[in-house]
């Protein structure tokens, strides 16, 4: 299909998630079920092999109790994300086939964290090789996304390593609750897709889980890995690492193995030009830790999505950005190329 973008307004996470259904509808997507399930609004699409499976709820739950008899969040408002390469109509929403899977048996995904009623405003891009962004401003200045598409930019490898991302990790996708502290993608706007973002303030320092790629089974034979740094299940821990060159966020700066894979820390101040508005556009590159204690081996990055500082340098939110030709939209640490 062409590329695409679409803005607009939504009434309440039901009818994001259903506008969303009926613009990918349009981009060539087919909907294998679309419909309310309770509080939530459920929903299975696929095109070429990639299965999408989401959820929306409205003042309830996303993610199923844990194994443990914790639960990733309490009730709430948002959207829930996780790929798979199945549907079956009999199975529960977060159990489709081929779904990332934690340690302890349980679905691992993300999603994002959503107001009860209207959103500021939308926007939706398909790069037209069906790379899906969705970024939603949550509130005037707030931000917050999720993305997901067929393979990683590739860096040496052959096979495809779908991936996807979003805003909050599950434990941050319907909170609802006192915060107590700034968090990226709910009170303030969400740090750039595939990089950390969703510590846990009652454990310091362990990230939950949200980002996810699928690599090849030599890499790691259950094949999704998510960007947690703590080898419990409650962070959606799979069974490997996941990172990004982007791991120095005031949130997660000093908790996710630097220096070990190439990475982006040593340029955080010096991304963004002062005399003149201008500032760098970076690919989001990520690492797999191929077995415990061994190595990182890069795994590749999205290709409609970049690390970029511009808004509050010199553009403003939603402004576009042009180098060599090409369109950027941008939004608060990240940029999104619109193929229109």
């Amino acid at each position: 299909m062409a590329a695409s973008y679409q803005t607009g307004i939504s009434t309440s996470p039901t009818n994001l998630l259903q506008t969303i259904v009926s613009w990918l509808t349009g981009q060539g997507w087919s909907v294998d079920m679309s419909q309310a399930e309770g509080l939530t609004w459920r929903v299975h699409i696929h095109k070429s092999g990639l299965y999408v499976n989401m959820q929306a709820a409205e003042d309830t739950v996303i993610w199923p109790k844990q194994p443990s008899g914790n639960w990733d969040a309490g009730p709430g408002y948002g959207i829930g994300l996780y790929l798979g390469d199945d549907f079956d109509a009999g199975l529960y929403w977060s159990l489709q086939g081929g779904r990332p899977v934690r340690t302890d048996g349980s679905t691992a995904g993300c999603g994002m964290n959503l107001p009860s009623g209207p959103v500021a405003a939308y926007h939706f891009f398909d790069n037209g090789e069906d790379h899906i962004t969705i970024v939603v401003e949550r509130s005037p200045g707030i931000f917050c996304h999720m993305c997901w598409g067929p393979s990683m930019v590739k860096t040496g490898f052959s096979d495809d390593f779908p991936y996807f991302s979003a805003s909050s990790s599950a434990y941050r996708n319907t909170f609802n609750d006192d915060l107590h502290v700034d968090r990226g993608g709910i009170n303030i706007t969400a740090y750039a897709p595939m990089s950390h973002m969703d510590k846990d303030p009652v454990t310091a320092g362990s990230v939950h889980s949200t980002a996810f790629v699928r690599v090849d089974a030599i890499s790691f034979p259950d094949r999704w890995v998510g960007n947690c740094n703590n080898d419990d299940a409650q962070y959606a821990y799979t069974g490997r690492y996941l990172r990004c060159a982007l791991n120095g966020n005031p949130e997660s700066q000093a908790t996710c193995d630097e220096d070990e894979f190439p990475g982006y820390q040593y340029m955080l101040s010096r991304v963004h030009q002062t005399a003149f508005a201008g500032a760098l556009i970076l690919p989001l590159h990520c690492y797999v830790l191929t077995d415990p204690g061994g190595r990182w081996a890069p795994v590749g990055y999205p290709p409609s999505i970049f690390w970029c500082e511009g808004v509050g340098h010199g553009y403003a939110a939603g402004a576009i950005y042009q180098i060599g030709g090409l369109d950027y939209m941008l939004f608060p640490h990240f940029a999104v190329r619109k193929a229109t």
